[in-house]
This record gives structure tokens, sequence and C-alpha cells, in this order.
């Protein structure tokens, strides 16, 4: 009897991304804490991997973004997974540096410290809508003639990755759908657990920001 695993979509965007952050973090010509490199790492990945993405959802019409949802196949949620894991890693560490900064420890400081953090909190907030929106696409088109779980407004129905992407960062900023029908069970499923993540999130984004700034000021 054979069981059935989900397959991991290793994306060539996804590989560029992991290559390039690993090759910084092993890399990078100063010495630094690891937790300092593990950061400058997750940095050059993610925006990378963002950047390619977005090129990408902006070359693809409606037929190309329907062909890449459905090779997607069943991998979709464990990417998800790993990003959300990647995420709340990167936060906890982003958090060790913040604590060794304010107690002198030997890392990044000043100006450059300041970019560091805001670099990471942006990337790793992007990062999940981004996945979203690419979940939300291969499950639209997964059902066939079936509902397809979001009703968009308006009478074209040929819908791109900006719609996708709009709806996601849309939930995510402000945790609420906007002026997207939810109608479908599986839909509703993914959007709570988006919804969800997204004020754990942003609360610790907020939480965050004040220790960035009270560590400026001290």
């Amino acid at each position: 009897m054979s069981s059935h695993h989900p397959r991991v979509p290793w994306r060539p965007r996804v590989l560029i991304g992991l290559g390039l952050g690993a090759m910084l973090a092993v890399l990078w010509p100063t010495p630094l804490p690891l937790v300092t490199r593990l950061l400058l790492g997750w940095n050059a990945g993610v925006w990378t991997y963002v950047l390619l993405v977005l090129v990408m959802m902006g070359r693809a019409d409606a037929r190309q973004l329907k062909r890449r949802a459905l090779g997607m196949g069943d991998g979709v949620p464990v990417m998800l997974m790993l990003a959300v894991a990647g995420a709340l890693a990167i936060l906890a560490a982003l958090v060790t540096e913040m604590s060794q900064v304010r107690h002198g420890a030997n890392v990044v400081a000043g100006w450059p410290y300041l970019l560091l953090a805001l670099s990471t909190v942006a990337g790793t907030w992007l990062l999940l809508p981004i996945e979203f929106s690419l979940a939300y696409s291969q499950l639209y088109h997964r059902g066939g003639t079936a509902p397809h779980g979001l009703e968009f407004p308006g009478e074209n129905k040929d819908l791109d990755y900006w719609d996708f992407l709009y709806f996601s960062i849309t939930l995510a900023a402000t945790s609420q759908t906007s002026d997207v029908v939810i109608s479908s069970r599986p839909m509703r499923r993914l959007v709570t657990i988006q919804a969800l993540l997204s004020f754990v999130f942003n609360t610790g984004v907020l939480a965050l920001s004040i220790n960035l700034l009270a560590s400026l000021v001290a």
C-alpha cells in the first residue's frame, strides 16, 4: 500500500533566494555574530525571492496564472508552513539581536542596525501575503467548474496574480476582506489562518517597533 505525501514545490525563485542568502551569511567579510549573519542572509534571500515573484506576477496573464496554479500541486501548504516557521524564527532572531545591542554586544549598531532591523521586519511581513496570494490562486483554480471560493467585483473574471495579491495584502494589513466575497469552506479556512497569523505578526511588529525605538533612545 502506497502513501501519498505532499511534494514541496522547490521553485527556482525559492532556490535562488536560499542560495543567495546562504552565501551572504557565510561569506560576509567582516566578523559578525551568528545571529547577525542569519539576519543578513535572511534579508538577502527574502528580498530576492519577493522581487522575483513580483516580476513573475507582473508578467503573467490569466492563462499563465491558471497553468502555474494547477502545477503547484499539493505542496503549497508545505511552503506556507515553511514560510511561517521561517518568519517566526527570524523575528525571534531579531529580538535576540536587539537584546544584544541593548547590552552593548559587538553587533551591528547605529544606522546600519536600524536599517537591518527595518528591512528584516518589512521583508518578513511582506513574505507571508505573497505566499498566501499564491495559495489563494492555487485553491481558486483547483475546483475546476466548482465554485472558486473568491468572488471579485466587476465583470472581468480573468483574474491575474495582482487580484490575489490585493486580497492577501488587504487582509494582512487590515484584517478584513474588503470588497471580495468568500464563497467556499476551504477558502474560508485559509483566510482564517491568514487572519490569525496577520494578527500575531502585526502585534509582534508593533512590539518590535516600540523596542527598536526604545533601544535607539537608550
